[in-house]
C-alpha cells in the first residue's frame, strides 16, 4: 500500500488554529481601542484638552478605526 502527502511545510490544522487565534487577538486589540476612544470622546472637552487630546477637527483625519 502506498501513502502520498503533500509536504509544503506546514501543517493545515495548526496553521488553521494559529490563523484563528491571531484574528481574535487583532479582534479584541481592535475592540479595545474603540471603547477607549469613545471613553475619551465622552469626557468634558476641558479635561480631553488637558490630557492632549485632538480635537474633533483634527481627529476626522487621524482616526480612521
Amino acid at each position: 500500500m502506498t501513502t502520498i502527502g503533500y509536504r509544503d511545510g506546514k501543517s493545515s490544522s495548526s496553521d488553521a488554529h494559529f490563523d484563528v487565534a491571531s484574528l481574535a487577538r487583532r479582534l479584541a486589540h481592535s475592540w479595545h481601542q474603540w471603547q477607549n476612544a469613545r471613553e475619551i470622546e465622552s469626557m468634558p472637552f476641558d479635561i480631553r484638552k488637558d490630557i492632549g487630546w485632538p480635537s474633533a477637527d483634527d481627529a476626522d483625519e487621524r482616526k480612521v478605526m
